[in-house]
């Protein structure tokens, strides 16, 4: 049965985004990031995300990937993104253009029939709305963290409630950014 992964970025101190959705604390890791999109690429076929993200990935990753200055990995990382299918969870939208498309209303109905179809994993990428929302509910399989060497005090969380988790792997990277994957302990 596929998984969902959730991939994020998070503060020290738990954070997705700062209160009014700041990201400003991210720092850049070429080589993490071309690390982690590679392992994904090979293990992904399936994008879950909110409205925010979903238009974010439209706008950023088509101008990079067109880009011919955009670097080779980025290029190749951002045709992938751009190309993957995605299921948007929205309330908003009405449509999205193939080969993307809008989830139904039951977030955990989508999610089981998503899981049950033939493919590989899927990963979530959020916003911060959407994470919360497949975390509290359970629906998530792995933890995929970035975790950042800031702490900013206040913000978005990715946890709202108690969770148990299991260390699967860790890493540490020159940026001092660890990397961190969990499961949920059942």
């Amino acid at each position: 049965m596929r998984k969902v992964i959730a991939y994020v970025n998070l503060t020290l101190d738990g954070h997705l985004a700062g209160p009014a959705g700041e990201l400003d604390w991210m720092l850049p890791d070429p080589e993490l990031n071309i690390a982690l999109s590679d392992e994904l690429r090979g293990r992904v076929d399936t994008i879950l995300t909110g409205r925010g993200f979903h238009d974010a990935i439209e706008q950023n990753f088509r101008a990079q990937a067109t880009d011919p200055a955009s670097p080779a990995e980025l290029a190749d990382f951002a045709t992938w993104m751009i190309s993957t299918p995605q299921v948007v969870f929205s309330r908003s939208l009405a449509e999205v253009a193939e080969p993307h498309r809008l989830a139904g209303d039951d977030l955990a109905a989508e999610v089981a029939a998503l899981k049950a179809l033939p493919g590989k994993d899927m990963v979530l990428f959020g916003g911060v709305s959407i994470v919360q929302q497949f975390v509290g509910a359970g629906l998530v399989d792995e933890h995929w963290i970035k975790l950042y060497p800031t702490a900013i005090g206040a913000g978005q969380p990715m946890f709202t409630e108690r969770r148990e988790l299991l260390l699967l792997e860790s890493k540490t990277w020159e940026s001092g950014i660890l990397t961190l994957r969990y499961t949920p302990k059942r």
